[in-house]
């Protein structure tokens, strides 16, 4: 059976990655960026360029720290021409890699987050940045260690302090030891084949991939967004008890 025919199998804690599943890239930030370099695009297709852009990423593989692969496949999502690629790149190049570029909240998130909570799920984050997340999304209210304006989670693991990025399997790691759970207890929720549903199998986590455009076909669980994961996991769970 598929994986998005199977039914998701049993878990406690449930790990969130954060662009992509909680937060876009702000679309006026890309789309100054993108406009003070002349190149012409389409800023109604944003929101699929993001996720083109992650699966261009898997595609070629390519690293953490590496923005050319997400910029390329942005770009042509939302119509650059091919003659205004790179220059393209090399505006969003700079914008991608700070940290306040990404901060729209995608619609349904947080209420999304907050109902797994109310059901007695255990959060945590397990975010590729750059060692400010915790305090950047505490700000903007999306969540908190502990009690706060946000969704409340209990750890977050961001590849920026630890000094190891997905998929590499410590950063898993780190998270199931800071829940004080098996990771197969534990279901990862991102935006990335590799990064996030790879890594996550690697080590024996539930795997969720957030993929609104169909555009994997990798050998896990996909879904359109994090308030798509959180009925279908509650519905797993009504039907259990």
């Amino acid at each position: 059976m598929h994986p998005d025919r199977a039914p998701l199998a049993p878990f406690d804690a449930v790990s969130l990655d954060v662009g992509g599943v909680l937060i876009m890239p702000d679309p006026r930030v890309v789309g100054r960026a993108l406009a003070g370099a002349g190149v012409r695009h389409d800023p109604a297709r944003f929101f699929d360029g993001h996720y083109r852009a992650m699966a261009e990423i898997d595609r070629r593989r390519a690293r953490p720290e590496e923005t050319g692969p997400y910029a390329r496949g942005f770009l042509r999502a939302v119509g650059a021409p091919d003659g205004q690629l790179e220059a393209g790149v090399e505006a969003l190049g700079s914008v991608l890699r700070q940290s306040a570029t990404w901060s729209r909240r995608i619609r349904g998130a947080v209420p999304a987050a907050r109902r797994l909570a109310a059901a007695g799920l255990r959060l945590a984050v397990t975010s590729n940045s750059d060692g400010t997340v915790a305090e950047r999304m505490r700000r903007r209210r999306v969540f908190q260690v502990g009690e706060g304006p946000g969704v409340p989670v209990e750890h977050v693991t961001d590849s920026g302090a630890l000094g190891r990025a997905k998929p590499d399997p410590v950063t898993f790691l780190t998270t199931a030891v800071a829940l004080a759970l098996p990771p197969e207890r534990i279901c990862h929720v991102g935006d990335s084949g590799r990064f996030d549903a790879d890594g996550a199998m690697a080590v024996g986590m539930v795997a969720v991939h957030v993929d609104p455009l169909d555009l994997c076909r990798g050998d896990h669980h996909h879904v359109d967004s994090l308030a798509d994961f959180a009925r279908r996991a509650l519905a797993a769970r009504r039907r259990v008890r």
